[in-house]
């Protein structure tokens, strides 16, 4: 089967109908089309999911651990999602009648939701937080533009006061930010220099230290300056995604970096925390909001009860709106993109979980 036929058949089935087309090619890259015998074992309950199946023709029967069977069908009209969405599995497949299939692989599936998802929609604002600012069309990846981050004087303040004004760094400890501080190195810049290219894989974190950056992108729809104080390339490396944005010098000046091993253990991780579903269920009394932040056909395909869907893809737009006293546990259920919302909340200066619930979707 060609590249196109692959793309063709994506095209099927969600979340790649509400994706971007521009990201069905690599993806394709890593799919196929395979066929199947009839009674034909396709996969085990119980296993790690290194692929995501999809019914193009014939008929599959799912079962559970209690011997329950579910048939699907490739002529049913709501067969547009995977067979299998949990991991490990939670029912076996057989091929009822020889069938074909689409199989791509599951790791690559989710790197590449969140890095389509992650830059935000067309309309984020420029200044978070604070309504009636002038609406950009941005789509970033690996950068915040929040000026949260950085109001404060540059006259009288160096990168690192600047840093701590983010709410970020109030959820972590002192022994971890002196830690953080002591890893950052400096280099010069020069203007034109190419800090981060979209499309490449992230291994630092930046603030700049002087100087000016400008942020773009393939589409051309990205006209963002970056100035003191400011940090980018975040996103990238908690979503273990490709960067979605070029960043260009336009001054020469100094940038502070982190290594993304350095990042993950003294950023990402002291505040990436995790809650099971029964430790949320004994603790009605607090002020739990779940969140779901898959796309709106994955939501509705499957979710955990009284979560509220909103998408990675529009988060920051919602940060504003969304209560401060609340605590909020983002569904397991989006992989990577579950882990960029949860760290975007504690940047935005929120209490956020993400749920262990794996047995919860319905």
């Amino acid at each position: 089967m060609s590249n196109t036929d692959v793309i063709s058949a994506l095209t099927r089935f969600s979340p790649y109908d509400e994706l971007e087309s521009k990201f069905h090619p690599r993806i394709a890259e890593h799919a196929e089309i395979i066929s199947a015998e009839k009674g034909k074992i396709l996969f085990k309950r119980g296993r790690t999911a290194k692929d995501k199946f999809y019914l193009l023709e014939g008929i599959v029967d799912l079962v559970d651990s209690g011997f329950n069977t579910r048939e699907v069908n490739s002529t049913c009209a709501k067969n547009n999602f995977t067979l299998e969405d949990s991991s490990p599995t939670q029912v076996s497949a057989v091929a009822k009648s020889s069938v074909t299939l689409l199989k791509v692989d599951a790791e690559f599936l989710d790197i590449a939701l969140a890095w389509s998802q992650s830059a935000g929609s067309a309309d984020m604002p420029e200044k978070l937080g604070q309504p009636g600012q002038e609406q950009k069309h941005e789509e970033i990846l690996d950068v915040n533009l929040s000026t949260d981050q950085v109001e404060v004087n540059e006259d009288d303040s160096d990168w690192m006061s600047m840093l701590l004004r983010s709410p970020l760094f109030t959820q972590i400890s002192p022994a971890h930010i002196q830690n953080l501080f002591i890893r950052f190195e400096s280099f010069p810049v020069k203007t034109g220099d190419v800090i981060i290219k979209e499309g490449e894989k992230g291994d630092y974190f930046y603030v700049i230290d002087q100087g000016r950056a400008q942020v773009s992108n393939l589409t051309g729809k990205v006209d963002v300056e970056l100035s003191k104080g400011q940090f980018f390339g975040e996103d990238a490396l908690v979503g273990d995604a490709p960067r979605n944005a070029s960043i260009t010098m336009l001054s020469d000046g100094s940038l502070m970096r982190l290594k993304k091993a350095d990042f993950i253990s003294l950023l990402q991780e002291p505040i990436q925390r995790f809650i099971q579903y029964t430790e949320l269920a004994e603790s009605p009394e607090n002020n739990y909001q779940l969140l779901d932040v898959r796309l709106p056909m994955e939501f509705r395909h499957q979710h955990i009860k009284d979560c509220r869907n909103i998408p990675l893809l529009s988060l920051r737009d919602k940060l504003s709106g969304l209560d401060k006293n609340a605590i909020y546990v983002v569904a397991d259920n989006a992989g990577r993109r579950s882990q960029v919302a949860a760290y975007l909340l504690c940047q935005y200066g929120l209490e956020a979980f993400i749920l262990d619930a794996a047995d919860q979707y319905y």
